[in-house]
């Protein structure tokens, strides 16, 4: 009976915890970002409307572009890098000196997904194109994409896209 009830506690905790994450992945696309940002916020909207959130560190200049993520131990799993281009333009990325493992979202200049590369392998120093008209780069955790249903052609929305637009 004691072997039974445990079987039921474990279940039930099993459910439990099957349907919070169920839910959360059901209910889109949603934000997986909490209020407390210490860099930005940017947000993906798929073809439904739905967001998924993120908070962002940018890199807006040569030397932040050139660093990235190289030498970072760690990433939580709503952050986030977002490289920032005076212009649409060919790009190219790396892993080299990078331990976290990603997933490299591409944007033209109007903020839409033209390319997604997933699961990036760290300290790779293989070339990742990302096409000829790239102005923004999302580097996010390995996976994300594929279970948040991030696509090409989904739209980034943040105070720098807007703005140069």
């Amino acid at each position: 009976m004691d072997s039974l009830f445990l079987l039921l506690l474990k279940s039930k905790k099993l459910a439990v915890f099957t349907a919070v994450v169920g839910t959360a992945i059901l209910s889109g696309f949603n934000s997986i970002a909490g209020d407390n940002c210490d860099w930005e916020e940017l947000l993906i909207y798929n073809s439904m409307n739905r967001q998924a959130k993120f908070c962002v560190e940018l890199a807006t200049t040569y030397s932040e572009r050139q660093q990235g993520l190289m030498f970072r131990k760690d990433m939580e799993f709503n952050e986030g890098m977002m490289f920032v281009y005076d212009q649409p333009q060919p790009v190219s990325f790396w892993m080299k000196n990078t331990s976290i493992p990603l997933d490299i979202i591409f944007a033209d200049g109007s903020g839409t997904v033209t390319k997604i590369f997933k699961n990036a392998v760290p300290f790779s120093t293989v070339s990742i194109f990302g096409g000829e008209q790239v102005q923004y780069v999302l580097e996010i955790n390995a996976g994300l994409s594929k279970s948040l249903g991030i696509k090409v052609g989904n739209i980034l929305q943040h105070r720098l896209i807007n703005s140069r637009n």
